[in-house]
């Protein structure tokens, strides 16, 4: 099996300064596994890294669509697996960094995705509720992990059910297995000092630019409407515009959703990998690496 170090852990937690050493000490190449990097436009809310501080370690996975275009876990899950395997294939260690964990589990375990399917006209004329009782009466387990309001999903999972497989037995068929020997490492910050390094990143955020990039792309409300515009450290905005909220109260909201998300996402890595919690500190960051060549010189047959 190939092997993929995977840098995860919550937002601000250090992870891209982390990834930039040890692709250094390990003769390792970068793929972003963040869901808001994919987009050109958009530097600052995400947090992206600039060419200098890449340092010359080569990066996959940045800037791989417009702001106004859609992009899924699938596209995600395509392009990782196909860096990992230019990566491997050039004998250096892929390195999958972020904190988006769904995007992270999609690409290393056996999910399938099925294509985007055309809607059937008819169903234009039912309401959400009236499509959530269809899907109810289809694939009742379905319904259970599926907003009744989330009409693109509901209509997703009706599709496939009408096509004679619901989407719960298509699932049931995975077996959600690793499709490679993977080392995760999880950022592991006591919670004071998190928070601290959030607010200290939308400082960094706000004086790079942060409103101008905002205004520049999203001051008009159809282009509210964009996926990219749903993260946090832009959606927020939508009340700078429409309500007349000052610049303060905007990022007073940012901090307080990017607490509320970096929690979710530490909850969500320890119920869903079996990781190595790493506490940063130089004398750490020394046994983490003596632990991954480790790792790395353990042949899995």
């Amino acid at each position: 099996m190939k092997k993929v170090l995977v840098i995860a852990g919550p937002t601000a937690s250090g992870k891209t300064a982390l990834s930039i050493r040890l692709a250094k000490a390990l003769n390792g190449e970068i793929i972003s596994g963040d869901s808001q990097q994919v987009y050109r436009e958009l530097n600052v809310g995400t947090a992206k890294i600039t060419e200098e501080a890449k340092q010359g370690v080569p990066h996959y996975g940045l800037d791989l669509v417009s702001y106004d275009q859609a992009y899924s876990v699938k596209d995600f899950q395509t392009m990782a697996r196909s860096a990992i395997e230019e990566i491997s294939d050039k004998h250096k260690l892929p390195i999958l960094v972020g904190g988006t964990g769904f995007y992270l589990k999609a690409s290393l375990y056996d999910y399938v995705f099925e294509d985007e399917m055309a809607q059937d006209e008819t169903f234009d004329e039912l309401s959400n509720d009236e499509l959530y009782a269809q899907l109810k009466n289809l694939d009742p387990k379905a319904t259970e992990k599926i907003h009744p309001n989330n009409r693109k999903r509901v209509l997703r999972a009706l599709n496939i059910a009408l096509k004679g497989e619901t989407k719960s037995d298509r699932e049931a068929k995975q077996k959600h297995e690793a499709l490679y020997d993977v080392f995760m490492l999880v950022m592991d910050h006591p919670k004071a000092v998190l928070d601290q390094r959030i607010e200290e990143r939308l400082d960094r955020q706000f004086m790079y630019g942060l409103k101008d990039e905002v205004e520049r792309y999203f001051s008009r409300a159809e282009q509210r409407q964009y996926q990219s515009f749903q993260a946090i450290g832009y959606k927020e905005w939508k009340a700078y515009f429409d309500e007349h909220l000052s610049v303060d109260e905007i990022k007073q909201k940012i901090v307080i959703a990017t607490r509320q998300y970096a929690k979710r996402q530490l909850t969500w890595f320890r119920h869903q990998f079996n990781a190595y919690w790493y506490k940063p500190s130089p004398e750490n960051e020394k046994l983490v690496i003596q632990a991954i060549q480790a790792w790395l010189d353990k042949e899995i047959l």
